[in-house]
């Protein structure tokens, strides 16, 4: 019989669920949340985007996503400009501020993962990291991703 505290799936869970509270704690000088942090990670791989590629790619929903970008613009994070072959669409780019929030962001996320993960050895850290690798690999995934 598998207990629940024992099923992949729980303690996957638990591990990320950890990993987002620290995270999030982390983010809140910045003013983020980590919806937020992804949708400008995003932009910053893929600028000019539009505000449905970015919701697809992210699994955002329309409503959600135009909340997320209206916050990230009213703090100076994000940028609309009217796309020059759709003039109905507006391309999305970080802006200096977004990509500064990034880099401390990213900085925070790194220690968050390695003070979660640290009972492990660095190679149990980089055998954890292919296994989910793999496992992702292995998923089948939509167009957008």
């Amino acid at each position: 019989m598998l207990f629940l505290q024992e099923s992949y799936g729980f303690l996957l869970a638990k591990a990320e669920e950890e990993m987002e509270v620290r995270f999030m704690e982390k983010l809140a000088p910045l003013k983020l949340n980590a919806r937020q942090f992804g949708i400008l990670q995003y932009l910053e791989e893929y600028p000019h985007s539009s505000q449905k590629q970015v919701g697809e790619a992210l699994h955002i929903d329309r409503t959600t996503m135009v909340a997320q970008i209206d916050y990230l613009e009213s703090i100076l994070c994000v940028q609309r400009s009217r796309n020059p072959r759709d003039r109905r669409s507006f391309g999305l780019t970080p802006t200096e501020q977004g990509r500064e929030k990034l880099k401390v962001g990213r900085s925070w996320l790194e220690k968050t993962e390695l003070d979660v993960l640290s009972s492990l050895t660095e190679k149990e850290q980089r055998e954890l990291k292919s296994i989910l690798l793999k496992v992702w690999a292995a998923i089948p995934k939509g167009e957008n991703e």
